[in-house]
């Protein structure tokens, strides 16, 4: 009997929290269905092939080009025949593909809206999926109950938390050896990932403690205001790390990891810390106390607050007990709770429901 088709389609494939969970979620399903990932490329994809993974690249959708971009999927959708079509991040792909086949399952899973309109977003999101989408799969509890708020009906959508593999294999990067305590985050450089507020925040720390650096691994359109930002403080130990993929797979190197996000839905590069036994600083946002006990499994801090995060991150620097006491409870709640297994169970009995 052949395997049941799965079509994922993404309207990006960088090297984000979307793409990460499409990754763990194919390499599991890849067992149990025939899959297919389709989106217009990016630097994600050479983890595609890492992990063979098949992928079929396509045109960016724009207003420009609906009709051929329409007319492209309706010819992929036709030759692979999928039993269900599961799309990430991108509300307008769901109406696009349930005009096209109206009689093919089609889930979204929201992963969070990192534009200057989130509330037209999650309108939009809403008011589509519960008209067009068979199934909603949102991320954390926040982002549930964002979609109820605006219009979904509860029927609709359920919680499955992101998850990940435990890293096989850490691998080294050639640090500055006169950095003694290293601090590091992962995350897209854009307004809503704050990074702005931990560069102030270290300012703050270096002056006391010269011996720290401060490692951004990332890319994104505020590099150079950031980088700018670094230079009126007058900061050292400062380093941009750009892209890296897998970056899970190089936390070892360092000895806590800060997420200072404005916006999030739930921050997998948190849960790629937890697997990796580094004490999390992150901000009280979003889905984030979904995944972080404070004082337990890491620290919160509120957003946008620069002195709050140095607080906590001396903290840190003066307590390695306290760091080891996060670090631990952090890596046991990563396997109780955000496991690509448990994600993977929960996602395939909603593919069974359909099948």
């Amino acid at each position: 009997m052949r395997s049941p088709k799965v079509l994922y389609l993404l309207p990006y494939f960088e090297l984000g929290g979307t793409e990460r969970h499409l990754l763990e979620l194919a390499r599991m399903a890849i067992g149990d269905f025939s899959i297919l990932v389709v989106s217009p490329g990016g630097d994600g994809v050479s983890l595609l092939e890492e992990y063979g993974i098949p992928h079929i690249k396509v045109p960016t959708l724009t207003l420009f080009n609906i009709l051929k971009y329409r007319s492209i999927i309706k010819k992929l959708i036709l030759e692979f025949r999928p039993y269900i079509i599961h799309i990430h991040g991108a509300h307008e792909l769901v109406f696009i593909v349930k005009n096209l086949f109206p009689d093919i399952p089609v889930i979204f899973t929201s992963h969070g809206y990192a534009s200057n309109f989130p509330l037209l977003d999650y309108t939009l999101s809403a008011d589509i999926c519960d008209r067009y989408s068979d199934k909603v799969i949102a991320v954390s509890e926040y982002e549930r109950r964002l979609l109820l708020k605006r219009g979904l009906k509860d029927s609709k959508v359920c919680t499955i938390y992101n998850g990940i593999s435990p890293v096989e294999g850490n691998l080294n990067l050639p640090l500055p050896r006169d950095v003694s305590f290293k601090i590091v985050t992962v995350a897209r450089l854009t307004r809503k990932k704050g990074i702005k507020y931990l560069i102030e925040a270290f300012g703050l720390i270096s002056k006391k403690y010269k011996d720290t650096g401060l490692f951004i691994i990332g890319e994104g359109e505020e590099r150079k205001y950031l980088e700018k930002l670094v230079g009126r403080l007058n900061l050292r130990n400062v380093f941009f790390l750009g892209k890296i993929p897998d970056a899970g797979k190089y936390l070892n190197n360092f000895d806590i990891f800060v997420l200072p996000s404005l916006s999030e839905s739930l921050g997998i590069s948190i849960i790629e810390a937890y697997a990796e036994k580094r004490a999390v600083i992150a901000t009280k946002i979003g889905g984030i106390p979904e995944l972080i006990v404070d004082g337990e499994t890491g620290l919160l801090v509120a957003p946008g607050d620069s002195y709050a995060l140095a607080d906590s991150i001396e903290k840190l620097i003066l307590d390695r007990a306290l760091r080891d006491r996060l670090a631990y409870n952090g890596y046991n709640r990563f396997l109780g709770y955000f496991t690509s297994e448990k994600m993977y169970e929960k996602t395939l009995n909603v593919y069974k429901s359909f099948l």
